[in-house]
């Protein structure tokens, strides 16, 4: 894999690590506040239960335990709001290294390099469909040409930020080595490890 791949994979593996551990930061704050709040709400409780009767004393701990879980939500939410901002920024960085790489002399070589390998993926495939970005159709002559003998006919993809799909109807198959799909999947790791849903924090409630 290029120099430039390389770099950009690690840089993504570190801004995710980073992430995940700011992640971490604020789950262990969060626990503290709210280890801090229950005990509040506790000794409250256990204060006005003294000085009113047993009905009254349930109200006040009823309306202690809203008010304990109202601030809880709002700090889950917090943390759910910053999650997304840190999400977007690591995304953004990504996109604007892609942006940069293919607009290097090296990019072509990491397409010709991925058409072959991909192609391995296609034994015996006589003909094939490569799908290139609009800015990548200038490619298409010496794509063609490092696949010969095989017959390759170029398109203008859909996607956005790279790379290429190949396609073979002789054998019903297709290999998306687009960056858009990279970045795709990328997106699934990382709300995975990052733990970007509520649905943990609110089943506490």
């Amino acid at each position: 894999m290029p120099e430039q791949t390389e770099k950009l994979l690690h840089f993504t593996e570190e801004v995710v690590r980073n992430a995940a551990q700011q992640s971490e930061q604020m789950k262990k704050e969060l626990e503290e506040q709210r280890a801090a709040a229950l005990a509040e709400a506790k000794i409250e409780a256990k204060d006005a239960a003294r000085s009113y009767y047993d009905k009254e004393a349930a109200r006040i701990r009823a309306e202690s335990g809203r008010e304990v879980s109202r601030h809880l939500m709002d700090s889950k939410r917090q943390i759910y709001l910053r999650r997304k901002e840190i999400t977007q920024e690591v995304f953004e960085q990504v996109c604007e290294r892609i942006r940069t790489f293919t607009g290097t002399p090296d990019y072509y070589d990491h397409m010709v390099q991925m058409l072959r390998r991909a192609m391995e993926q296609l034994p015996g495939a006589q003909e094939v469909t490569v799908q290139l970005r609009g800015e990548d159709m200038s490619f298409a002559p010496k794509l063609s040409a490092a696949l010969a003998p095989v017959k390759v006919e170029c398109q203008e993809g859909s996607f956005s930020l790279g790379g290429f799909i190949l396609q073979c109807s002789q054998l019903g198959l297709r290999v998306d080595c687009s960056f858009d799909n990279r970045l795709d999947e990328l997106a699934g790791h990382f709300a995975e490890s990052f733990g970007l849903s509520l649905s943990d924090d609110l089943d506490e409630m």
